[in-house]
């Protein structure tokens, strides 16, 4: 697993942080010098909040502890300086500087949703769409569109799939999923109401089910056997949900890849004991 960043975590946690914890979020994320150069005795104080529940934040975002947290911080802060200093390459072109910032916006959320990707999480989704039987990709609101791409790219793996964009349809198609399949969930918001009955449809049934959102903590995140999630750069003329495309697309691109990879040494495998067993 690549070195995940702090500020990066606190943004992606943030909707689902209770009030206290978005006390010493702000506090981070608006201090962060100060914060590295502070004792947890110290922010606690600042914020008027407890040492444990400064202590438990971190661990929230998968930190240690407090140490840990202000070193990754702390590569954060100097990441920041070095992208402040890079200026673009046409400042005098107005239509070449914007394409660069997209291009750059995007280019940065992939870099950043590897990096809060875990391998354990990861290797988890790949094993369950390489052994199911079927493999059901569903999607609310944008996402919908993303889960039928999934779908058209999984298919081509021998894996007999279907992503169905009708409310009812999904609903139905979730309660006939069994523990030999696997359900996808696509969501940025992780907040739909309608895919989070769907989900519990799917749990019922007793399938696997795999989440992939925009926030590390969410109620659907939390459902599910699997949670994946990306991180989106805002800009001020895409929503962030729009940015999290590239990254959702990348990340379903990479789980079919390893798919693929296994699905090719299963077979060889299987075709070469074949062989040894004729002769």
């Amino acid at each position: 697993m690549t070195e995940r960043q702090c500020m990066i975590r606190i943004e992606s946690a943030y909707p689902h942080l209770s009030d206290k914890e978005r006390k010493i979020a702000d506090y981070i994320l608006n201090h962060p010098e100060e914060t590295i150069h502070s004792s947890i005795n110290q922010v606690s104080a600042r914020i008027n909040v407890a040492d444990a529940t400064v202590f438990r934040f971190c661990r929230r975002l998968e930190f240690k502890g407090f140490q840990e947290m202000k070193i990754v911080l702390a590569a954060d802060i100097a990441k920041n300086r070095q992208m402040e200093q890079e200026k673009s390459k046409y400042q005098d072109d107005e239509t070449m500087n914007l394409a660069e910032r997209v291009f750059q916006d995007n280019i940065r959320t992939l870099e950043n949703t590897f990096q809060i990707l875990s391998s354990s999480a990861f290797n988890k989704a790949v094993d369950l769409l390489s052994t199911a039987e079927r493999v059901a990709f569903f999607g609310s609101s944008g996402s919908v569109t993303i889960a039928q791409e999934a779908h058209r790219k999984f298919v081509r793996a021998g894996i007999m799939t279907y992503a169905p964009s009708d409310g009812e349809f999904q609903m139905l198609s979730a309660s006939q999923l069994s523990a030999k399949d696997a359900a996808v969930f696509i969501s940025y918001s992780a907040s739909d109401k309608h895919l989070l009955q769907v989900a519990r449809a799917a749990e019922a049934a007793g399938c696997p089910t795999i989440g992939l959102t925009g926030f590390m903590k969410s109620t659907l995140g939390d459902m599910m056997d699997v949670s994946l999630h990306t991180v989106s750069v805002p800009t001020d003329f895409r929503s962030e949900s729009y940015v999290a495309r590239a990254a959702q697309m990348t990340l379903i691109d990479a789980l079919y890849a390893n798919v693929i990879s296994r699905k090719h040494a299963a077979g060889h495998e299987a075709l070469t004991q074949h062989l040894m067993a004729q002769n």
